[in-house]
């Protein structure tokens, strides 16, 4: 073989010109939106690319003079990737050179704002590098369906990534619903709809329409070119209805079908031919496809039929940029905009039109797959796939009398209106602060051990206590019956504190009233809770439910679609309790294939209780380590909590569980401070939860009780 060759390489460019001007393309939306606020933030900055530019042929020096320049004038942190590694991943996800970049710069108190899809990695890889910033994540474009989501092979990475951001955004209720159930389904998460529950953390999830600057847009509308070019405008299509539109050449903008549904406009409205147009603009992308030829034979075919002429073409197509005062004076000298795609995000397009339309009040025709149709009530609707349907509301839009077409741009403007630039902004930073100092972000990382010095100082000076303790995880191991060793210790714990008459001691299980009788029942002055509240056993009194006119008929429903898992899930089982159901799982979570197809099928499980049963009856579902409970809305252990502490009055109260359904009631008990001298909630084991406190296992719950039982006290009795 002759020997390789090689090529020289290339000498790299230091002396190149450049210079920096304002991105026409881009998420234009997201910096309008900050330059709106400019004057109400202290200060920000930008870190991103330079988009779809090479860089590989300039010098080290050449691309520090930018990235100086950017930083001194623009306050913008400037990522300079080789070109291949920015094609091979800025493209697709997120590279580390963004967290590299960020935690460089970050100051304790700075707010981290990711944007979009490409970077949905980046909160995770932030919160490796600064575990207490506030980071948000907002997606600006639709978060498709978990059907959809789950076909990535990167699936749970990328939800994985934007579940470290503080809050997670999203522009419509649709698309945070998707993101919710996908959560569900593939990390069998608890979500409810303003955020997610982990085992660390707890994430929150809101809606933030994006808008426009109202005011801006009126400054610019009135710069003399754009009346020149509406002149212009009005001069060449002089007697003819115009119709607007400007999209990207993609294939979700939906150009194809709108020129399909306009030639069935001519077809059926043939008193339009001649007097109407059309004009698209059809901007450039990113994505290589095909889409421009085909939109073209669509275009031509119309151009080129009965229905044009040698002075007249009813379809002006324009494959380029224009310029924003051009695109203002097609806005303004429209009759009629048509933005239909097949699937998109707010579309600030259509907020642009109307704030363009303050004298003319033409109308407006909108998918019904953008984000913006949720709350464009006063549009004119249409599927654009329903060309016939498209080709009604043309027509409807171009005959529509002035006292209509007023009433409905009344209504449309008072949207943009309130669903501004402005408060879309100020709305998601403020939230963010909010969100990160109310969650306490890191719980089981922050949460302190239970100091057992103080709190035993605090036992002994109390003269009325109340103890509030879980049954299962919390004073005998988790998952099993308790076995005779284990209720020997603990019964003899108990029994020493409620020998005391300065205790009331409680315990509120979720297992039922049955159960906790006969593990329980002996031991006497212990007051008793079953079915995580639904029944109470006062001390000294008999057993009585707590809600006697709890709605039970969702049951047979539960039942069913537990049944139909339990059949499709090896070991599982019902549990039926007389106010829940309780679907088991736990025997078959052995480390293995077995155990991941469980934990598939429990997912699959709660999703389908989700989408059949809880929104058409009041219950909710408690996902536990290894079951799924259904009960009624009501039941939960913060109203026996309630309940007791009315009766007692303590000065001092210490709530220990271990799960999700302890959490309703160390909240209620955390807001009883100030009213109560000592309130003190813990966990058992180290995970995200709303107590204070956390304790290491049952193990040490035990001991500690053990330790106060044993401790001289002198207060008064009960």
């Amino acid at each position: 073989m002759p020997p390789a060759t090689a090529t020289a390489p290339q000498p790299l460019i230091d002396d190149v010109v450049w210079s920096i001007k304002p991105a026409t393309s881009g998420n234009i939306g997201l910096h309008n939106a900050m330059r709106s606020i400019d004057t109400r933030l202290k200060e920000h900055t930008w870190v991103g690319t330079l988009g779809n530019i090479s860089l590989d042929a300039l010098s080290p020096s050449a691309k520090d003079k930018m990235a100086a320049t950017l930083q001194q004038r623009f306050q913008s942190y400037a990522i300079l990737p080789p070109d291949d590694v920015f094609e091979g991943h800025y493209n697709q996800y997120c590279k580390q050179l963004f967290a590299d970049k960020i935690a460089s710069i970050y100051q304790q108190g700075d707010i981290i704002w990711v944007n979009d899809y490409h970077l949905m990695l980046l909160p995770k890889m932030l919160r490796d590098k600064l575990p207490n910033a506030i980071i948000g994540f907002f997606m600006h474009i639709p978060f498709p369906s978990s059907e959809l989501f789950r076909c990535l092979p990167s699936r749970k990475l990328l939800l994985e990534g934007i579940l470290q951001a503080d809050l997670v955004g999203f522009q419509t209720y649709s698309f945070a619903r998707h993101f919710l159930q996908t959560c569900s389904r593939i990390l069998s998460l608890d979500s409810t709809p303003s955020g997610i529950q982990m085992d660390s953390h707890y994430v929150a999830v809101g809606i933030y329409p994006i808008g426009i600057d109202i005011a801006a847009l009126k400054r610019k509308r009135q710069q003399t070119d754009v009346a020149e070019w509406m002149a212009m405008l009005k001069e060449k299509y002089a007697g003819k209805k115009l119709i607007v539109a400007r999209d990207k050449l993609d294939y979700v903008k939906g150009v194809r079908q709108k020129m399909l549904a306009f030639e069935q406009f001519l077809i059926r409205y043939p008193e339009w031919r001649g007097k109407v147009v059309l004009i698209q603009i059809g901007l450039s992308t990113s994505e290589q496809n095909e889409l421009r030829a085909h939109i073209s034979d669509v275009v031509s075919r119309v151009n080129n039929s009965r229905f044009s002429n040698i002075s007249y073409q009813p379809i002006v197509f324009l494959h380029q940029d224009i310029s924003f005062p051009q695109y203002l004076a097609l806005l303004m000298c429209a009759d009629a905009s048509l933005i239909t795609p097949l699937r998109d995000g707010m579309n600030l397009t259509s907020h642009e039109y109307i704030a363009c339309q303050d004298e003319h009040y033409n109308p407006l025709i909108l998918s019904e797959f953008t984000g913006t149709y949720g709350t464009f009530g006063a549009c004119l609707r249409v599927n654009p796939w329903d060309y016939r349907q498209v080709g009604n509301a043309i027509h409807e839009a171009l005959s529509m009398s002035p006292e209509e077409k007023k009433s409905r741009w009344k209504e449309l403007y008072k949207c943009i209106e309130v669903n501004s630039a402005q408060a879309f902004a100020t709305s998601i930073i403020s939230e963010l602060a909010e969100v990160h100092s109310a969650t306490g972000r890191r719980f089981s990382a922050e949460i302190p051990a239970l100091p057992i010095d103080p709190l035993k100082q605090c036992f002994a000076k109390s003269k009325k206590r109340l103890f509030l303790f879980d049954y299962g995880g919390t004073l005998v191991p988790h998952g099993r019956a308790a076995s005779g060793k284990d209720l020997d210790r603990l019964t003899r714990v108990l029994c020493k504190l409620t020998s005391d008459p300065c205790n009331a001691v409680y315990v509120i299980s979720g297992r039922t009233k049955r159960d906790v009788e006969r593990d329980l029942g002996d031991v006497p002055n212990l007051g008793l809770s079953a079915e995580n509240g639904f029944y109470i056993k006062p001390r000294g009194e008999d057993w009585q439910s707590f809600l006697p006119q709890v709605d039970l008929t969702w049951k047979p429903a539960v039942k069913e679609i537990f049944q139909y898992y339990t059949e499709r899930t090896p070991g599982a089982y019902i549990e039926a309790k007389e106010s829940s159901i309780v679907w088991h799982y736990r025997t078959t979570t052995t480390p293995g294939p077995d155990a991941q197809y469980v934990a598939w099928q429990a997912a699959e499980c709660q999703n389908h209780i989700a989408d059949s049963v809880n929104k058409n009856f009041a219950v909710h579902t408690v996902a536990g380590r290894t079951n799924i409970e259904v009960l009624p809305h009501d039941v939960n252990k913060s109203g026996i909590a309630n309940r007791v502490l009315q009766d007692i009055q303590p000065d001092f109260v210490l709530s220990i569980g271990d799960d999700r359904t302890d959490e309703d009631m160390f909240a209620y008990l955390n807001k009883q401070q100030g009213t109560v001298d000592t309130v003190i909630t813990c966990t058992v084991g180290s995970r995200s939860t709303e107590a204070k406190y956390y304790i290491a296992n049952v193990d040490h719950v035990i001991k500690l009780l053990n330790t106060l039982a044993s401790a001289q006290q002198k207060p008064a009795p009960l």
